[in-house]
């Protein structure tokens, strides 16, 4: 793949990887969405916010919505930097896998309030249904478009607060106990079947009621836990819990999200710092509250299920949620998941791997040469040296680049954690 003509900044950054590829320092942009945590993120970056606003996600990539700068001559984009040096920047490999684009987005996500239900397609639906909107003339900005681009949206997460979620359905015959269980769904169970295709029609029933009949039904049982609740409040392990922080954050006019009748079918996790959970294509899910790193397919496609004022296009929801019950699964850490030194999460994934790298009071961690990666320190004040390159010291919320083919090592004089995400190799 051929580099193309290069604008001055770019020239400048290419001509010094060339001369002696190293890690380069990143500023990265923050999403202010209104279920942002006021406080995690601030902290991290250690940065004031009198004013409570909420900081939702730091975003560590090259997505097009908010790239990160590479801190060379005053700044370049770093979507602009691999389009103009592919091979340079990410390879030969994952060039010709994946193009002139990075195939991941990293994030720090912060949650205070609930994120809305939601599924991400597969790379075929995501293909068939982004083709399609395009030859309806939807604009990609449009609020009833889905599909934003033509790739899949797989997505890891590890913890590094307490972190709660909602993923994937709960087994088959546990959801056919907590309805029965429920007085006030009494009308709404009694067809319930305990197989994937009694899920899908239970599922899609209730996601199809007029919403005078969801009224009808989630009024009373809301009134009954609030009334428990006062005598003896929910905790968070409890899915009654974040019903009642739903309801008072998405039913509006007196009107109820159908959202909530997911949290009463979906598990609830909570996960302790270092702790991961993978969301493959078609799993409904909804982070809850917590703060955490996150990494994904490089794309922007959502279906919504509820508990969101934004739009939700049922059929199509259905279409792409996969209708199997089971226990929640962790994705297994491997290598150090305790103690000092790394540990990766490991999954099925073509575009992206994420390791921890947990630093001791001097001791070097050497990361060797391999894919491009990106980088955030998470806790603790880092050195990072690569062979003939200046070293760089970061704090906690700094982000670098590590271009192809450059080896490097970490530091600390007390401790330190960084987290890694890299493509894997072929």
């Amino acid at each position: 793949m051929g580099e193309q003509r290069l604008p001055g900044g770019h020239i400048r950054v290419v001509e010094a990887l060339k001369a002696g590829p190293r890690v380069l320092r990143l500023r990265c942009g923050v999403q202010h969405y209104a279920w942002g945590d006021p406080e995690f993120i601030p902290r991290l970056l250690g940065v004031g916010n009198p004013d409570g606003r909420p900081f939702a996600e730091l975003w560590i990539g090259a997505h097009p919505d908010l790239p990160a700068e590479v801190l060379v001559d005053g700044g370049v984009r770093l979507d602009h930097l691999i389009a103009s040096a592919p091979e340079r920047v990410l390879g030969r490999e994952v060039a010709r896998r994946f193009g002139a684009r990075l195939p991941f987005l990293l994030k720090i996500l912060a949650a205070a309030q609930p994120l809305s239900i939601q599924v991400h397609p597969d790379r075929r639906q995501a293909r068939e249904g982004f083709e399609r909107e395009n030859r309806l003339g939807l604009p990609v900005d449009d609020p009833r478009r889905k599909y934003h681009d033509p790739n899949h949206k797989l997505e890891l997460l590890c913890a590094l607060t307490p972190f709660y979620a909602l993923r994937g359905f709960r087994p088959l015959a546990v959801i056919g106990q907590v309805l029965a269980s429920i007085p006030e769904f009494e009308a709404i169970s009694r067809d319930y079947v305990p197989t994937p295709e009694g899920l899908a029609a239970w599922y899609g029933r209730v996601m199809r009621m007029d919403q005078d009949r969801v009224d009808r039904v989630l009024g009373p049982l809301l009134e009954r836990l609030r009334s428990q609740a006062a005598m003896r409040p929910f905790a968070p392990s409890e899915p009654e819990y974040w019903v009642l922080r739903a309801d008072a954050a998405f039913s509006v006019n007196g009107h109820r999200d159908r959202g909530l009748f997911s949290i009463f079918v979906l598990n609830l996790l909570r996960l302790e710092p270092g702790q991961a959970i993978f969301l493959p294509a078609g799993e409904l899910h909804a982070y809850l509250q917590g703060a955490g790193v996150e990494v994904m397919a490089n794309s922007n496609n959502v279906l919504r299920g509820g508990l969101t004022p934004k739009h939700v296009d049922v059929n199509e929801l259905l279409k792409v949620v996969r209708f199997q019950g089971a226990d929640p699964e962790l994705v297994p850490a491997q290598g150090q998941p305790t103690g000092f030194g790394r540990s990766c999460y490991s999954t099925p994934v073509q575009e992206f791997e994420l390791c921890r790298i947990r630093l001791g009071r001097d001791r070097v961690e050497g990361v060797a040469a391999g894919t491009v990666g990106l980088a955030v320190v998470t806790g603790g004040r880092v050195s990072v040296s690569a062979p003939g390159a200046e070293t760089l010291r970061l704090d906690a919320g700094q982000c670098y680049l590590v271009p192809h083919g450059v080896s490097y090592t970490l530091g600390t004089d007390r401790e330190g954690e960084v987290f890694v995400a890299t493509v894997p190799r072929s």
